[in-house]
């Protein structure tokens, strides 16, 4: 592996953030392409097929029961092999997957091509971006990863023109152009990643190391860390407090972003394209959140950021219960955007300062075992209660109910106490 020529020295810019450059443009492709628009791909899919709110958004809770299940084995390759070859499989199977789901014609098949995209955007996204951008920076780690994660805003305002094209010329050929769009940009961003600065002669943040070590076999100990196991980090109450708080938010995030459009459009009476304009909006506002959350979180407590931050979704959601009136709507999308915007750099970010990033991606991957059981259950129960009452007033009061009170995960998560092992290392934590 060639060292990247700004990783020599002090020389700007920082190889890292090429990392997060790279990250900031899969978090948009896996966000504007499907993850913000499958709720319009759900309503013609409904309109041409006659299938159910609950069987469709069951697809996609599905996947991410996949995806959580997988996320060990991810974690696992992620810290062995590195996040370059991660992202690159990851791409190619993003964009097969897509290909695939153009010619959907059953349920069935529709479960297959939804799992499929959701495997290789999972590959490609999230683990594999904030471990990647974890690795490289350590002060400046939140905001690093704040600026990465803007990438969701790229995606919102990509989503409103994905939605036009659903509706204008079809979601068959709209689905095939993403599935060439993702290979012709997935494929090369996936090679600016690289596994940790120790690699090129650097510590995190860009400072200069002992010297390079292109020529070290293997996954060696970062330099200047305290690194958890993963049996120490599964023995931590902390690690399960952060997993339960994480999976709580997702169930009102992932709800809102499979069932917002349908909400819309058919109880506030919205037109299909300015639903996915309201989408897009509130993932623009996520980005002030995801910068503002990241400068916060170099500097306060992130756990009690979070914290806050639950209570804001909680907020938005009842807002939604209560009132289909603009203002109503217009208040919960600026809450809810600026609470999933804040959060989400936060959430990698707790858990490389508790645990250090030698093996973040293994700790990470078994965390998000617990985590999928929100990003599943939430589209489903949201998709079940609509098709049972005709609309989402029930689901949206239960799923902010107890997004608020997850609140109370991140208040009692704390920095865990050192191994034995590491103690006579403390000098030079992280």
């Amino acid at each position: 592996m060639q060292v990247p020529p700004s990783s020599r020295g002090r020389r700007w810019p920082f190889y890292g953030w090429w990392i997060v450059a790279a990250a900031f443009w899969m978090y948009a492709l896996n966000s504007g392409l499907f993850g913000f628009t499958f709720g319009a791909y759900m309503l013609q899919m409904q309109e041409r097929f006659g299938w159910s709110k609950f069987a469709m958004s069951t697809a996609y809770s599905a996947s991410q029961f996949a995806t959580g299940l997988a996320g060990p084995a991810q974690g696992w390759a992620i810290d062995r092999f590195g996040p370059r070859a991660m992202m690159t499989v990851g791409s190619l199977l993003f964009g097969l997957a897509f290909m695939a789901l153009a010619a959907v014609h059953s349920l069935l098949a529709l479960y297959a091509a939804v799992l499929a995209i959701t495997l290789g955007g999972a590959m490609a996204g999230f683990l594999t971006t904030t471990t990647g951008v974890a690795s490289w920076f350590q002060r400046r780690r939140a905001l690093a990863l704040g600026i990465s994660s803007t990438g969701l805003g790229a995606g919102g305002l990509l989503a409103p023109l994905i939605a036009w094209s659903i509706v204008t010329y079809g979601w068959r050929p709209t689905a095939f152009a993403s599935g060439i769009a993702i290979l012709a940009l997935g494929l090369p961003l996936s090679q600016l990643m690289r596994r940790r600065p120790e690699d090129y002669g650097l510590l995190p943040d860009g400072v200069v190391g002992p010297g390079p070590r292109e020529q070290r076999r293997g996954p060696g100990p970062a330099l200047g860390s305290i690194d958890f196991t993963l049996g120490e980090a599964l023995r931590d109450r902390s690690f399960w407090l952060t997993s339960l708080g994480h999976g709580t938010a997702l169930l009102t995030v992932f709800a809102m972003m499979v069932h917002l459009v349908p909400y819309l459009v058919e109880e506030a009476g919205w037109s299909e394209t300015s639903a996915q304009g309201l989408f897009g909006f509130v993932t623009l506002i996520s980005v002030a959140g995801q910068i503002g959350g990241g400068y916060l979180g170099d500097r306060f407590r992130k756990t009690f950021i979070s914290a806050l931050c639950m209570a804001g979704h909680c907020v938005a959601m009842l807002l939604l219960t209560f009132s289909t009136a603009t203002e109503a709507i217009l208040a919960a999308s600026l809450v809810h955007g600026l609470s999933w915007g804040v959060r989400a750099p936060l959430m990698m970010a707790i858990r490389a300062d508790f645990y250090g990033r030698r093996y973040l991606a293994t700790i990470m991957g078994y965390s998000l075992v617990l985590v999928m059981f929100g990003s599943m259950i939430g589209p489903s129960f949201a998709g079940a209660m609509n098709d049972r009452f005709g609309d989402y007033q029930a689901a949206f009061l239960i799923l902010g109910v107890l997004t608020g009170l997850g609140s109370t995960f991140f208040l009692l998560a704390r920095r865990p106490p050192l191994p034995e092992r590491l103690k006579g290392l403390a000098g030079g934590a992280e």
